[in-house]
C-alpha cells in the first residue's frame, strides 16, 4: 500500500533552503520515494489553525519505505539541515 509524507513548512533559512533541496531530492528518488506536490498553500477549507505557507506530499510504495527513509542514515544530514532551515509539521498516511 502506497504511504505519503506530508509536510507543511515555512522556510526560515533561503540559503540553508536551496543548498538542501538537490540532495533532498537525490536522497528521496534513491529511497523509492516521489514528490507528487510541492508548493505554497492556496486555501484553506476548514478548521481554525492557519497551515505554515508550504506544503509538500512525497509518495514512497510502503509505509515501512517511507520510516526507513525518514530514520536512514543518509536522509540523518539533511534532516538536521532541513531542521535548520524550516519550521515543520510532518505525518506520513496509508492508503488502503
Amino acid at each position: 500500500m502506497p504511504a505519503y509524507v506530508h509536510i507543511n513548512l515555512r522556510v526560515t533559512d533561503p540559503a540553508k533552503q536551496a543548498a538542501l533541496a538537490p540532495r533532498f531530492q537525490a536522497a528521496l528518488h534513491d529511497a523509492g520515494g516521489k514528490i507528487v506536490h510541492f508548493g505554497p498553500v492556496v486555501q484553506v477549507l476548514e478548521g481554525d489553525d492557519t497551515p505554515l505557507p508550504l506544503a509538500g506530499i512525497f509518495e514512497f510504495p510502503t509505509l515501512a519505505e517511507a520510516t526507513a527513509f525518514y530514520n536512514s542514515e543518509k536522509y540523518m544530514p539533511i534532516k538536521l539541515e532541513r531542521m535548520q532551515a524550516q519550521e515543520a509539521r510532518m505525518f506520513i498516511v496509508e492508503t488502503n
